[in-house]
């Protein structure tokens, strides 16, 4: 407040043309000013634009696995950015075809949209990855929840007696 009234006070005994040589300063350092605010507020949005990527919406405990889907181009006008699906073997690939994993969340790649990833437990990354890395994927409604993993039943065999042994 101090500073306020000396600087009044230095103005009030300036003659009437450094008053206005004074106010024209003023006025033209206006706009340079007003520009350096603004400046200074851009980089902050786009700083926060470039840190908010995928990989920082990954929930503990969870990561996110790379996969080759075999019907991705099939999945381009259904799935949009994220959704549910189904895993499924390949028939070529493995000999016995057939579910892999039950309502995994799946993801597009934001970069390249015809890559994709899945979202499992920890744990359970392992068990996805020694099925392969190829699958056909089915599309579920997007409510369905809890990831099921299919477990591979064993075949029995069957035990054939002739005659009388016992």
């Amino acid at each position: 407040m101090k500073m306020m009234q000396s600087l009044r006070e230095f103005i009030d005994r300036q003659p009437w043309d450094r008053k206005t040589l004074y106010s024209a300063m003023v006025l033209s350092l206006l706009p340079i000013g007003l520009s350096f605010c603004r400046s200074n507020q851009v980089p902050v949005e786009a700083n926060q634009q470039r840190v908010s990527s995928v990989d920082t919406h990954i929930p503990r405990g969870y990561v996110l696995v790379p996969i080759n889907v075999l019907n991705y181009e099939s999945l381009d006008s259904i799935l949009g950015p994220f959704g549910v699906v189904d895993l499924y073997h390949d028939a070529i690939e493995q000999a016995s075809p057939g579910a892999v994993a039950r309502n995994v969340r799946i993801l597009r790649a934001p970069q390249n949209p015809s890559h994709f990833a899945v979202l499992v437990r920890d744990a359970d990354a392992s068990r996805l990855l020694q099925k392969g890395n190829s699958f056909h994927v089915i599309v579920k409604p997007p409510q369905t929840v809890g990831t099921k993993f299919v477990e591979t039943q064993s075949i029995k065999k069957r035990k054939i007696t002739y005659g009388d042994s016992q």
